[in-house]
C-alpha cells in the first residue's frame, strides 16, 4: 500500500429503529373486557324489562 493517506474513511452507521409493535396487547384485553360487560349490562337490562311471567319461563 503505497499511499495510505489517500484512503476514504468508511463510516458504518447502523440505524436502530425504534421498536414498532411492543406492549399493545393490553388493548386487545381491554377490548375483550369491555365487550363483556357491555354484554352483562344488556342482559342486566333485558332482564329488568321483562315480566314476571316472561322469567319464569326463560328460567325452565
Amino acid at each position: 500500500m503505497s499511499d495510505d493517506s489517500q484512503r476514504p474513511i468508511i463510516v458504518k452507521r447502523i440505524k436502530k429503529s425504534a421498536h414498532g409493535a411492543h406492549g399493545g396487547a393490553w388493548k386487545i384485553a381491554y377490548a375483550d373486557f369491555v365487550t363483556a360487560m357491555m354484554a352483562f349490562f344488556l342482559l342486566m337490562w333485558l332482564l329488568g324489562s321483562t315480566a314476571k311471567g316472561d322469567l319464569e319461563g326463560i328460567s325452565e
